[in-house]
């Protein structure tokens, strides 16, 4: 009873009407008579039948429309909200797209930059390391020709000296050969006495 009070009218009023429909659908069913046929028509029972059947239509509409309406309104507002949401993705999908387009593209032209700038430093430290080794070359042989310079003019007075020597030893066995005996004696007298002469 609380069920039947707690209804709304529309409901109420849903109710009655499918008892109605049922009630003359089965007055209609009951009223056929056995198999009988109009000579030269539509039998009888074929009237009914649509009766019945607009009938129970009838009353699915009214039942059911507003179920059926809000179901199909849901449905459809399902699928527009995720065509809604589909689309909205796909917008999004697409410009990540040309972020990471325009992200690469960039990429690209960076690590060119990058690559001509290497080989640029790469040129110029290999002009660097060829400027050093020319000036490291020079001044061996700078540092080469000043030690041969020394070499040669120490050679000169080691040969000066090796040649002077030779030149005294060759000047007192000379010497010696041509001072007779008498004469070395008397040499050797003077030089006493002159040391004698100083004492």
């Amino acid at each position: 009873m609380k069920r039947l009070f707690a209804m709304k009218f529309g409901e109420i009023s849903k109710l009655v009407l499918f008892m109605v429909l049922t009630l003359i659908c089965s007055i209609v069913l009951g009223g056929e008579h056995e198999g009988a046929a109009h000579e030269g028509g539509i039998p009888q029972i074929v009237f009914y039948q649509a009766i019945n059947f607009f009938g129970v239509v009838l009353l699915l509409f009214f039942i059911g429309r507003k179920k059926v309406s809000g179901f199909f309104n849901k449905r459809y507002e399902a699928l527009a909200g995720a065509v809604r949401e589909a689309k909205l993705l796909k917008e999004a999908a697409e410009k990540k797209h040309e972020e990471y387009t325009v992200k690469i593209q960039n990429l690209n032209r960076e690590s060119e930059k990058i690559l001509q700038q290497i080989r640029a430093d790469g040129e110029e430290t290999r002009r660097k390391i060829i400027e050093e080794a020319q000036r490291v070359a020079a001044a061996i042989q700078v540092e080469a020709q000043r030690a041969a310079a020394n070499e040669i003019e120490r050679a000169k007075v080691h040969l000066y000296e090796e040649v002077l020597q030779q030149a005294l030893d060759g000047a007192h066995v000379l010497l010696t050969k041509s001072i007779a005996e008498g004469d070395q004696k008397r040499l050797q007298k003077e030089f006493v006495e002159k040391i004698e002469a100083v004492q």
